[in-house]
């Protein structure tokens, strides 16, 4: 299931389509020796931009910086809390 909002990258009106989140976990022990933890797991955000009309637009996630995949995280994390709420 994705879940998409709408944005701006460089100024131009588009959509994010989320279709990967993983909120990652920290390290976990799992017994008593120095081998038996999990390591810890990022988190993990992958998305689709797609115009206005719902199509990709690959030229215009071409654009993006790492700034915007930041700032797409923050909003992605904004709009689905409210979401859920």
């Amino acid at each position: 299931m994705s879940f998409t909002f709408h944005t701006r990258v460089h100024g131009i009106p588009c959509l994010c389509d989320v279709t990967l989140y993983s909120p990652g976990a920290p390290m976990r022990t799992t017994g008593w020796g120095y081998g038996d933890c999990d390591p810890d797991e990022p988190e993990e955000f992958e998305f689709d931009i797609l115009d206005r009309r719902g199509y990709p637009a690959a030229w215009l996630e071409q654009k993006l910086t790492d700034d915007d995949y930041d700032r797409l995280l923050s909003e992605y994390h904004e709009k689905r809390g409210a979401w859920a709420a």
